[in-house]
């Protein structure tokens, strides 16, 4: 008769013999010495457990932790290496350049029409204040869309990853929307200059970006905080509210006061060009920045 081996007996009496194999089980069932051992294995074992705690091994933290601090603290802060000019350059234009590679396909061409409908309208407008009604919301609202597409959370994949380099995402996520909001910017203005050029002067290119800067930046500086504080479709509302509350304050006028006069009378410093837009503009992307820059609010990965 072949009795069961040690780990036969150690296995049934510290699990039972449901572990077993179906041979090992039958014959412990009729085995009274194999069926002995295994009760004083259980009992071992039981008294061990009550005993004391199972002993758990010590983390890797605990075990590593104290020997790096020390380290670190023998060693003094580390300066981190500095770049020259040259390289820093060379850091900026590549990581411009990658960004550029992240915006939508579409983005792009869809704008390039966009504000080739607006110079259109512009140039055929008989006066810069006509051209204005066509230039103003229709330049804030592909600005809009631009950031909002800018800040779009499939457009920072491998959060955890980016936070690991050299680059903080910050900087990623600042540059892609630098690009995307000067490129914008830089077509509206040159439209605005063509079409007050055409019209008469450079008085009459002032007028016509002061149509839609300040909106522009707003309602693009709303888009990209909704964005970036609850998620997109929050940052579309806001863009939208944005553009709408724009579009009534450009008719504010005694010509165009209508029923809508006190509103548009009320909202009229806020979203137009002056101080009062361009400090919330710039206020709204620096928390968003903020925000970006903290572990717990990174753009999620879509």
């Amino acid at each position: 008769m072949t009795h069961l081996n040690e780990e036969q007996i150690r296995l049934a009496g510290g699990r039972g013999s449901g572990d077993l194999e179906t041979g090992a089980r039958g014959h412990l069932n009729g085995c009274p010495e194999c069926a002995a051992r295994v009760a004083g294995t259980a009992r071992l074992g039981a008294v061990l457990r009550a005993d004391g705690p199972e002993p758990r091994p010590p983390s890797f933290d605990a075990l590593i932790a104290p020997a790096l601090a020390a380290e670190r603290s023998a060693r003094g802060p580390a300066a981190a290496p500095g770049l020259s000019a040259r390289a820093s350059l060379r850091l900026v234009a590549g990581l411009v350049a990658r960004q550029a590679r992240m915006v939508p396909r579409l983005l792009w061409p869809l704008s390039a029409v966009g504000f080739a409908v607006l110079l259109a309208a512009a140039l055929k407008a008989p006066s810069p204040g006509l051209g204005a009604l066509f230039l103003g919301p229709g330049a804030t609202l592909l600005v809009t869309v631009g950031a909002l597409a800018a800040c779009e959370p499939r457009r920072d994949p491998r959060m955890e990853l980016m936070r690991t380099m050299r680059v903080p995402p910050v900087a990623v996520w600042l540059s892609r929307l630098a690009l995307v909001l000067g490129a914008d910017l830089a077509v509206a203005g040159a439209v605005s200059l063509a079409a007050g050029l055409m019209h008469g002067g450079p008085g009459d290119a002032a007028v016509l970006v002061a149509s839609w800067l300040g909106p522009a930046l707003l309602g693009s500086a709303l888009a990209v905080f909704g964005s970036v504080w609850r998620s997109p479709v929050v940052g579309a509302v806001l863009g939208a509210s944005s553009w709408l509350l724009s579009t009534l304050a450009a008719g504010a006028g005694p010509a165009t006061r209508g029923p809508l006069g006190p509103l548009t009378d009320t909202i009229g410093p806020v979203w137009s060009t002056g101080p009062v837009s361009l400090l919330l503009a710039a206020a709204l992307l620096a928390w968003a920045a903020r925000l970006v820059a903290r572990e717990d609010r990174a753009l999620p990965e879509g």
